[in-house]
């Protein structure tokens, strides 16, 4: 199995407590939230059909999908919700696949509606 392959299953497994029945995954990154690499405390974003999933050490928190990342840029893209979150370069790919997952969803009409 690949890094890429690998990647895929650590995200599919950190959501999948989380998930509702018949949710699906389109997408996920991880994120930091910090200024020290050795210190960082980390969070996954995962995103679904049906919404977008902050996944931490404490559990959790659940967004509308209308969420957009945004363009990503440099070293770290960074993303601001309830705190900053950092994307590494290296997710640039999954940030922007979001983003087009949430247009096609849009321009099918088939958006979730905000709970």
């Amino acid at each position: 199995m690949g890094y890429q392959e690998r990647r895929v299953e650590l995200i599919a497994k950190r959501a999948a407590p989380y998930l509702e029945p018949g949710e699906r995954i389109q997408t996920g990154f991880l994120t930091q939230t910090g200024w020290w690499i050795f210190t960082v405390p980390l969070a996954t974003f995962v995103v679904t059909d049906r919404a977008i999933l902050i996944v931490g050490g404490d559990g959790a928190q659940r967004l509308p999908r209308d969420f957009r990342f945004g363009k990503p840029t440099g070293l770290y893209h960074r993303i601001e919700v309830d705190r900053t979150y950092k994307v590494h370069r290296q997710y640039h790919r999954e940030v922007v696949a979001a983003d087009e997952a949430l247009d096609e969803m849009k321009a099918r009409g088939d958006l979730p509606r905000s709970e």
